[in-house]
C-alpha cells in the first residue's frame, strides 16, 4: 500500500545545477544503476523503466551521438500535466533533462511543447536562460509540435524534429536504438525527468517510500467532470480512484455514471469501480489504461454509447492515417455506433465491434489505435444496458440521443 507521507515533484526544492553536478561526478554506469534501483517508471502512460530505456540508448550510442528528449506535448486538452510542471518547476525538467542527458552521453537535447503552450513556452524561455551558464555542452532547445493528438506520440515526434509530417513509424527499431536522425534518442515525459533530481539528491530508498513496489513515486492527475473541484491533483502510486475524486471535492453517487481513465483512448468503467487501484497494472486489468492520467466523472443524464461515437468521431479525426486498421477501423467504429445511437442498430453489430476491437488492438502500428480498442470492449462490458435500450427497444436510455441519421431512409433502402 502507499504511504501517507507525501514526497511530491511540485513542492520539492531543488538548487539549480547541484543535481546534475552530483549526477556526472557519478558517471553514467553509477548513475543508470541508481535511476534502476529507485524503480522509475515512464509517466508518459506506458510505464516504461526509465533507467532500461537509458541503458540501451547509452550502449547503443557506443561514444557517439544521442539525443534527450523531454515530451511536453500533453496531446490531451483534458490533461494539462506537462504544462501544469513547466509553469511551476520548469527547473526541475531542465534539471532532469540534464541528468539523463549524463547517463547516456548526449550533448543535446529539446524540450518539445505543443504550439498553444505559450505560457508553458515562456517559463521554460525563462528557465533556459538562468540555466545555460550551468549546462556545460548541452545544448538544450525548444521545439514545438504541429497541434493535434498525434503531435505527441514518440515516433511521429521524431518526425517533426527531423522537419517532417507527424506521422508514426513501424517498431523495432525503438527511438532508444534508432531515434532522431537515426540515433539513439531517450524520449520521456516532463512529469518523467522531474522525478530524476529528487532521485539523485536523495537516493532510491527515499523515492520508493512512496508509492507501490512495482510503481514507486507519486503521478499528476487530472480530474474533471461532476466532481466538486476539478483540477490537476499530485497522488502516490497505489490510491484508488476514489481516493483521488476525495481529493478533487468528491462527486455524490447519484451524480456518477462512468469514469473516463486514461484520456480520449481510455476505457469507461462503472461509476462503481471507484475501489480501482491507480496504477499501470491494475488499471490494465480493468480494461483501461493510465494514459494521459485523466479521470473525467461521467453524469448520469449521458448515454454511453452516444459518448463512445462521439469519442471515436474525435480519434478518427485525429488518427495520423499511415496504417489502415486505425485510419480505417476508427471511422467504421463511429458510423456503427453512429447508427445504434440513431436507433438503427442490429443485434449482429455487437460481435462486429469485439471484431474491430480485436483488429485495432492488434494491428495499429501505434497506441493510439491500439489502446481505442478500450473504449468499446469497456463500454459494451460495463454499459451492456445502453446498447441493448438502442438495439433492442430502439430508445435512448437517458433521453438524450438526438439521432444522426433517420429510420425513414432505412425504410427507404428495402427493395
Amino acid at each position: 500500500m502507499p504511504t501517507s507521507t507525501p514526497y511530491r515533484i511540485l513542492d520539492t526544492p531543488i538548487t539549480a545545477a547541484h543535481e546534475r553536478d552530483r549526477a556526472r561526478a557519478m558517471g553514467p554506469e553509477q548513475l543508470i544503476a541508481l535511476i534502476e534501483a529507485s524503480g522509475l517508471r515512464g509517466r508518459g502512460g506506458g510505464g516504461f523503466p526509465l533507467a532500461r530505456k537509458l541503458a540501451t540508448a547509452r550502449a547503443a550510442a557506443g561514444g557517439g551521438s544521442s539525443y534527450v528528449v523531454a515530451n511536453a506535448y500533453d496531446a490531451d486538452p483534458g490533461s494539462p500535466l506537462s504544462r501544469t510542471i513547466l509553469l511551476a518547476r520548469p527547473d526541475l525538467v531542465i534539471e532532469g533533462l540534464a541528468i539523463a542527458a549524463s547517463a547516456i552521453g548526449a550533448t543535446s537535447g529539446y524540450i518539445y511543447l505543443h504550439p498553444e503552450a505559450a505560457a508553458a513556452r515562456a517559463s521554460v524561455e525563462r528557465a533556459l536562460a538562468s540555466a545555460r551558464s550551468s549546462l556545460g555542452d548541452l545544448v538544450v532547445e525548444i521545439a514545438l509540435g504541429p497541434g493535434g493528438f498525434m503531435g505527441g506520440e514518440e515516433s511521429a515526434l521524431l518526425a517533426v524534429l527531423e522537419s517532417r509530417r507527424a506521422m508514426a513509424r513501424q517498431r523495432p527499431p525503438y527511438p532508444a536504438t534508432q531515434g532522431l536522425l537515426l540515433r539513439p534518442t531517450v524520449i520521456s515525459s516532463a512529469e518523467t525527468l522531474a522525478a530524476l533530481p529528487l532521485i539523485v539528491r536523495d537516493g532510491a530508498e527515499a523515492f520508493r517510500r512512496v508509492g507501490t513496489a512495482a510503481t514507486p513515486g507519486t503521478k499528476l492527475v487530472s480530474v474533471t467532470g461532476a466532481v466538486g473541484s476539478p483540477g490537476v491533483y499530485e497522488v502516490a502510486f497505489g490510491v484508488t480512484v476514489g481516493e483521488i475524486l476525495e481529493h478533487a471535492g468528491g462527486s455524490p453517487a447519484a451524480t456518477m455514471k462512468g469514469l473516463h481513465i486514461g484520456g480520449p483512448t481510455g476505457g469507461i468503467l462503472n461509476a462503481t469501480r471507484t475501489g480501482v487501484v491507480f496504477d499501470y497494472e491494475t488499471l490494465k486489468a480493468a480494461g483501461t489504461h493510465l494514459g494521459s492520467a485523466q479521470i473525467r466523472v461521467i453524469g448520469p443524464d449521458v448515454c454511453i454509447v452516444n459518448e463512445a461515437a462521439h469519442l471515436f468521431d474525435y480519434l478518427a479525426k485525429e488518427t495520423c492515417g499511415i496504417c489502415v486498421p486505425c485510419r480505417v477501423g476508427t471511422k467504421r467504429v463511429e458510423g456503427i455506433l453512429e447508427g445504434i445511437y440513431s436507433d438503427l442498430g442490429r443485434a449482429d453489430d455487437l460481435p462486429w465491434l469485439g471484431e474491430l476491437a480485436d483488429h485495432l488492438d492488434r494491428f495499429s502500428l501505434c497506441g493510439f489505435g491500439i489502446t481505442s480498442a478500450s473504449i468499446l470492449r469497456t463500454t459494451m462490458s460495463e454499459f451492456a444496458g445502453d446498447y441493448a435500450s438502442h438495439i433492442t427497444d430502439h430508445r435512448c436510455p437517458t433521453g438524450t440521443c438526438a439521432p444522426a441519421r433517420s429510420r425513414r431512409y432505412e425504410t427507404m433502402a428495402q427493395p
